[in-house]
């Protein structure tokens, strides 16, 4: 998967569930697990052992750890859509680009990263256009 050179992935391991319209014909849909391998505010790369369909969408839910002991993780639920899928550890590593955040998702995604790596990732007073 090509690194675009303006987002900058963080690594990270926190989990995710996903639900994506990729499902075949007579089969349940079924909310899957994996791990945020790496993120920005852009995107996501997901490690699970569901293989995603190129070009789906996926509703996802984002499990952020507190940084704090004893304090509830953080849920972020985002809209994106599938871009590739390669086999990483014996598992699917898929590149899923955000389309849509729920509430101040976005917001506190940014929050987060900030917190973890220093540096703001994102204007929030730019235009969010792409996100609509």
């Amino acid at each position: 998967m090509e690194e675009k050179p303006t987002h900058l992935h963080y690594p990270t391991n926190w989990g995710m569930r996903f639900l994506c319209d990729c499902r075949k014909q007579n089969e349940r849909i079924n909310i899957h697990r994996g791990i945020a391998h790496e993120i920005s505010i852009h995107g996501v790369r997901i490690l699970s052992e569901h293989h995603i369909c190129q070009h789906k969408k996926v509703a996802m839910q984002l499990m952020i750890p507190s940084l704090l002991n004893g304090a509830p993780q953080k849920i972020i639920k985002i809209i994106g859509n599938s871009i590739a899928t390669v086999v990483k550890e014996g598992k699917f590593l898929t590149e899923i680009e955000f389309l849509h955040f729920e509430e101040d998702g976005l917001k506190e995604l940014d929050r987060n990263l900030h917190q973890r790596f220093g540096t703001r990732t994102f204007s929030l007073t730019s235009n969010l256009s792409w996100q609509q």
